[in-house]
């Protein structure tokens, strides 16, 4: 909320220059009461055009400061909006954060930290720095900042007992939620605006989105997709939906349901829509409906590839095994000389068998 204006030091002035006159007047007055009144006036005025000049003061010396902060900052690049802002210096590896209300700045610096990929999510701005395989989430509220940094690589060796190899992860932003995606570490990094999720793909069982408590698409580990969604453009309507069928829906929860290979957290339910009811019927809600469900088809896309990616994965495993391994030729005229000596063997099946190895 603003606060009021206070009162200019030029309104004091004008203030006390008006209760000196009224005293003047009432000088030559037969009242001697009305004196004190205007005497009074002029004390209050001075005390007002004191404390507007020492406000004054130091509106000025929030300014000076606010400008040379800014005067100072020769970044390569800049994010954010007009409450929270970040400047960043990959050559000195730091990250300013800036945190504005009407009344103070409030900034606050992140050392070793080298940007690679800035997102803003609805609540929050992510940071990923791939050097150093750490992520930097920031809110703002009423300028105060929220700031807390996560590492990916200490994750990953806890997690795998080994460290990451090179890679280039990717992070994108849907609605409230973040997430970083490493195809060569296979590993995706989840940021809510509370909570964050290390998940390596074969973590993973399935990802399915409800509308209303229902499941309207399913996608999970080695097995087909079930239902049907309107994705791939919002117009085309898969799984045997209609276009009236779309155009009355009432939709009052959206949420995108990640399980996975945790009996004891097993489910990450990701909230896209939580409200009132949009009724797809009238423009304005429908409008807003498309908008959600282009974040949807985002979240959706990034875990259908994952799954795709972990069952690829399962399958060349399997394959792998499958291969038998190869039979050494000394291995085996052992065995011919071993069963030639328990009298198994001929000398001329030996002879034959023995030809056959040595082609």
């Amino acid at each position: 909320m603003k606060k009021k204006e206070e009162l200019s030091l030029g309104g004091s002035v004008v203030v006390t220059i008006i209760f000196a006159v009224l005293a003047l007047l009432s000088y030559n007055s037969d009242a001697g009461t009305l004196t004190v009144i205007p005497i009074a006036g002029i004390v209050i005025g001075v005390v007002m055009c004191i404390m507007a000049a020492i406000e004054q003061s130091k509106k000025s010396a929030r300014e000076e400061e606010q400008n040379n902060f800014s005067d100072k900052l020769v970044y390569d690049s800049k994010h954010g909006d007009e409450d929270l802002m970040l400047y960043f210096n990959n050559q000195q590896k730091t990250i300013t954060i800036g945190s504005s209300t009407t009344s103070n700045v409030t900034q606050e610096v992140v050392n070793d930290f080298v940007k690679t990929e800035v997102v803003d999510a609805d609540s929050f701005i992510a940071v990923l720095d791939a050097n150093q395989r750490k992520v930097l989430r920031v809110s703002g509220n009423a300028g105060k900042i929220n700031r807390k940094t996560f590492s990916i690589a200490g994750d990953y060796e806890e997690k795998c007992g080994k460290r990451l190899l090179s890679s280039n992860p990717i992070l994108r932003a849907y609605n409230d939620y973040a997430f970083i995606t490493d195809d060569v570490n296979q590993y995706v990094f989840i940021l809510t605006p509370n909570k964050s999720y290390f998940l390596l793909y074969s973590d993973l069982v399935s990802v399915s989105y409800e509308e209303n408590g229902n499941d309207v698409y399913n996608k999970s580990l080695g097995g087909a997709v079930v239902g049907g969604l309107l994705f791939g453009g919002v117009g085309a309507i898969v799984g045997g939906s209609t276009a009236k069928a779309k155009q009355n829906k009432e939709v009052s929860k959206m949420v995108i349901k990640i399980l996975k290979k945790d009996t004891a957290n097993p489910n990450i339910r990701l909230v896209i829509y939580s409200g009132v009811i949009l009724k797809t019927k009238n423009t304005a809600d429908n409008m807003r409906y498309e908008e959600l469900m282009k974040e949807v088809t985002g979240i959706k896309d990034i875990f259908s590839v994952i799954l795709d990616i972990a069952d690829n994965q399962k399958k060349f495993s399997k394959d792998e095994e499958s291969v038998p391994s190869p039979v050494s030729v000394a291995d085996e005229l052992t065995k011919l000389a071993n069963l030639k000596a328990q009298g198994i063997l001929s000398e001329e099946e030996f002879e034959k068998q023995k030809a056959k190895l040595l082609g």
